[in-house]
């Protein structure tokens, strides 16, 4: 199912839609970036958490009159530099924050092509680490054979299916539990608090 067929069903989202799926992917990053900023000392999960949760809360308050683009100019502040910092985990930090500008973009900007952005920033993210873990760089089958990559693959399978869902308060609700993945990462890296 991932591939070809899988963008095209991303592609044809509703904007509502692909503002959900691109927000649960940067969900389910956000303990890669709470690492990042707790063992560097740079960006701030705080202000990553509000960014989340005032999103969350965008979708599922009816009426909610919220300055989206303050809190996106608010987490600006906070996206790494991977290449300046010289620290590995700011790369899994910074695509967690693409996932999340994508979310917040479209909502703001309305491309159409935030989810699909998400998702390459996702999936990205779990190839880099596989990479860093092996010390080279992997080819496609390679990659597409670890049990890490296949559970990302799977993960963005089923979120697409729940986002094409009707929309409802409750449901939104439910894939913000499923993103959550119960503190664990899509490197599967487990934080507690926040």
């Amino acid at each position: 199912m991932f591939g070809d067929k899988f963008y095209k069903r991303l592609d044809k989202l509703e904007p509502w839609q692909q503002t959900v799926f691109a927000l649960a992917l940067a969900e389910r990053m956000y303990p890669n970036y709470q690492l990042y900023s707790e063992s560097s000392g740079q960006g701030s999960a705080q202000v990553f958490r509000h960014a989340l949760d005032t999103l969350w809360q965008y979708l599922t308050e009816r009426g909610s009159r919220l300055d989206l683009s303050a809190e996106l100019e608010a987490l600006e502040e906070h996206i790494p530099e991977p290449v300046k910092e010289g620290h590995y985990g700011a790369y899994p930090a910074l695509d967690a924050c693409v996932a999340l500008s994508c979310a917040y973009n479209s909502v703001v900007c309305r491309i159409g092509e935030e989810a699909t952005e998400a998702s390459h920033a996702s999936v990205g993210s779990v190839a880099g680490f596989l990479e860093m873990l092996a010390g080279e760089e992997l080819s496609d089958d390679v990659l597409y054979e670890q049990p890490l990559m296949n559970e990302e693959l799977e993960f963005q399978v089923n979120l697409l299916n729940q986002v094409s869902r009707p929309r409802d308060a409750n449901e939104i609700g439910a894939i913000r539990q499923l993103a959550a993945q119960d503190g664990v990462s899509n490197l599967g890296i487990t934080l507690s608090g926040d």
